[in-house]
């Protein structure tokens, strides 16, 4: 399943899977009379809450989550007005901004995590562990090909673009 003759196209499939998960969460959310809360709120509300003994800052909201500075940034400025995270200077770098759930984050914290573990028990129905195992091993492999590639895709050897099209 690799290759030119592919009908496997790998980046569709877990877009599709993507957008699936994400529609289920916010059916799961909205059941529940949650709407301001996007998929993607619910994971910063939980990555803030497990890490609340550290200081956050947004480059380490685009590195965990592996999304751009303009995307992070529309999306804390969503989140700070629907009431859910505080940004503060930092003191030692006026350019560097904390990010701490309010109270009203920390109140939906606890849903979205019973939320995300009911809907990943109810996701995972019917594979095995080891079923599991495998995946996790295989996205892992995707993810480190995924990283190098862009590494070399924005280096200054463009020799990657005659795999594409060869002269």
């Amino acid at each position: 399943m690799n290759g030119g003759n592919c009908k496997f196209h790998m980046g569709h499939r877990i877009r599709k899977l993507d957008n699936m998960l994400k529609r289920n969460m916010q059916l799961a959310l909205s059941g529940q009379g949650v709407d301001e809360v996007t998929a993607m709120n619910g994971f910063i509300i939980l990555y803030l809450h497990r890490h609340v003994d550290q200081t956050i800052y947004q480059r380490d909201i685009e590195k965990e989550f592996r999304i751009g500075r303009s995307a992070v940034t529309n999306i804390l400025t969503r989140m700070e007005e629907n009431g859910f995270i505080h940004r503060e200077t930092d003191g030692s770098d006026a350019r560097l901004k904390r990010l701490t759930l309010t109270a009203k984050g920390e109140e939906q914290s606890q849903l979205l995590h019973d939320t995300i573990e009911w809907l990943n028990n109810r996701q995972l129905d019917g594979i095995s562990v080891e079923e599991q195992e495998q995946f996790l091993t295989t996205l892992e492999k995707i993810e480190g090909n995924a990283g190098r590639l862009a590494v070399r895709i924005l280096g200054e050897d463009d020799s990657w673009t005659q795999e594409i099209r060869p002269k």
